[in-house]
């Protein structure tokens, strides 16, 4: 284990808790046992550099966490990259604390990391029952239990809190024995939101039902996450320590290329969400909360009344959030910079009208003039920018993809981020692909679906290395602009915003410029 280190924080030497005691604090046994652990895997095999990929605590798992525990169960949590652990020290792990569940949390490109553990789980400790949940799992929940044979249970659905207390309840009345229970067909049919294997044949039970009253859900379990070890991207904080929040479950919008696409939206309400900042504020001691949710202002109705009350609370806080641009007015827009908020995320993907029909985004975003609108009312609230958008969509040439990064250009968001479009098992882009509609797939490898590779080709491209390329054109051409650097320097107000600003650029060049950093590229001139 890492030994404890030590952190300037707040112009002070401050000891950071080891590794092992942070793992330690992930626990929180029932009766002296652990009923169910959490695993979020390492993203690359040795583990270390996994760090890089998690700024904030995993807010999946903290929720699930939360609520079971104020169910009376025992639960445990190790988030990998947060902790900086690497696959060996997982096994030490559950060999000491022996918990009976082992659940893993899964992106498409930590699936086969997780099957990886899981295969070892069940050579190793063959009577833990093994369960596999999160995005990818939810939106390929067949392809994936008819691809891996090392997790007995796949929940999928939105809402896991039912669907894992449920599992655990009914596994209890087993005394926790795997084969005992699984052996048990009409016990396990009747837990909703599953996928089992029985008799060699896959069975898909009926969803669970939704969670009607989000308000109902405990907090998300913070205080067993190693938060000492958190930290977001450079770009996009003020102020630390900060964590993160997510108020909407689900999405109302229809987006091709999104795991999220025609789930619907519920949200929590007003009252609630700012309950859950105060204790962050009190409790943690937080002083910048990001909302995770893909649309935080959706529905004006109630982000009115939400602003309302952060305005009248005055909490010592900074905001920053995601939105669309239909979603908000200057009015709204007003009352969130008075209410702290200093940055928002905007999906503006393109402007060009061909490409956003063909990925079902103009619901959620109009025409060039309506977001420049809408970036002018944001900067007169005193609000950043951050802008994403896409390359290499749907019906793209390298001729649209100009006209989108032009689009970028003339916006002229604080800071845009351009990503190659990438078609997540799942989706509905994904499915128009395999049908021949698009183009074509490149790569059949889960860990590069994590939109910094490649994994598609657009029949308006050559080959990857062009499409790769446009991606490198495109920061090129918004970041090495005279007007864009100047307008950095003016900005400017202090030396921590000045490192922050350099952080941050770094942070992007390595991220998303060089794609494959080490790897010699054909050079493409445009």
């Amino acid at each position: 284990m890492i030994s404890t280190d030590k952190i300037i924080k707040n112009g002070r030497f401050k000891e950071e808790p080891s590794t092992a005691e942070l793992i330690e604090r992930g626990f929180a046994p029932q009766n002296g046992k652990i009923d169910i652990l959490f695993i979020f895997p390492p993203t690359t095999s040795e583990g270390r550099e996994a760090y890089h990929h998690r700024p904030m605590i995993p807010l999946g798992i903290a929720s699930l966490a939360g609520y079971l525990r104020e169910k009376g169960c025992g639960v445990g949590v190790l988030d990998c990259p947060g902790l900086r652990i690497h696959t060996e020290e997982i096994y030490e792990i559950i060999n000491k604390k022996n918990p009976a569940i082992i659940a893993f949390s899964t992106t498409t490109y930590t699936l086969d990391r997780c099957a990886e553990i899981a295969k070892k789980v069940r050579k190793n400790f063959p009577n833990k029952l093994t369960l596999i949940g999160g995005s990818h799992a939810n939106v390929a929940a067949m392809e994936t239990a008819n691809t891996y044979d090392y997790f007995d249970i796949i929940s999928y659905g939105l809402d896991g809190e039912y669907i894992i207390y449920d599992l655990v309840k009914k596994y209890s009345s087993k005394n926790f024995d795997r084969n005992s229970f699984l052996n048990d067909e009409e016990l396990i049919r009747s837990i909703k939101g599953i996928i089992f294997k029985a008799n060699n044949k896959i069975v898909k039970n009926a969803p669970s039902e939704s969670i009607k009253d989000l308000d109902e859900l405990p907090f998300p379990a913070r205080d067993l996450f190693p938060t000492e070890r958190y930290k977001p991207v450079e770009n996009q904080y003020k102020r630390l320590p900060a964590t993160t929040m997510i108020v909407i479950r689900g999405c109302p919008y229809v987006c091709t290329f999104c795991d999220q696409a025609r789930t619907g939206a519920r949200r929590r309400s007003p009252k609630k969400v700012i309950e859950e900042m105060k204790y962050c504020v009190e409790k943690l001691g937080v002083k910048e909360i990001t909302f995770w949710d893909d649309t935080l202002s959706y529905h004006k109705k109630w982000m009115r009344e939400f602003l309302d009350l952060l305005i009248k609370e005055n909490l010592d806080l900074s905001w920053s959030c995601y939105a669309a641009v239909n979603t908000v007015d200057k009015e709204i827009l007003q009352k969130m910079g008075k209410a702290g908020c200093w940055n928002i995320f905007y999906g503006f993907e393109t402007a060009v009208d061909e490409l956003a029909k063909n990925i079902l985004t103009t619901r959620k975003n109009t025409n060039l003039e309506r977001m420049k609108q809408v970036a002018q009312w944001s900067r007169e609230a005193g609000i950043e920018i951050r802008g994403s958008f896409m390359i290499g969509m749907p019906g793209e040439t390298p001729e649209l993809a100009k006209q989108t990064i032009q689009n970028a250009i003339d916006l002229d968001p604080d800071y845009a981020q351009f990503s190659v479009v990438c078609p997540f098992p799942g989706t509905q882009l994904a499915k128009e692909i395999k049908q021949g509609k698009w183009g074509k797939f490149i790569s059949e490898d889960l860990e590069e679906y994590n939109t910094m590779k490649v994994t598609w080709l657009p029949f308006g491209y050559n080959s990857p290395e062009e499409l790769e390329n446009m991606e490198r054109y495109a920061y090129r051409q918004f970041y090495l602009r005279p007007s864009y650097i100047f307008k950095r320097i003016l900005k400017t107000r202090s030396l921590s915003d000045l490192i922050r600003y350099i952080k941050g650029a770094i942070a992007l060049v390595k991220g998303n410029y060089l794609i494959s950093f080490g790897k010699k590229k054909e050079t493409i001139k445009y």
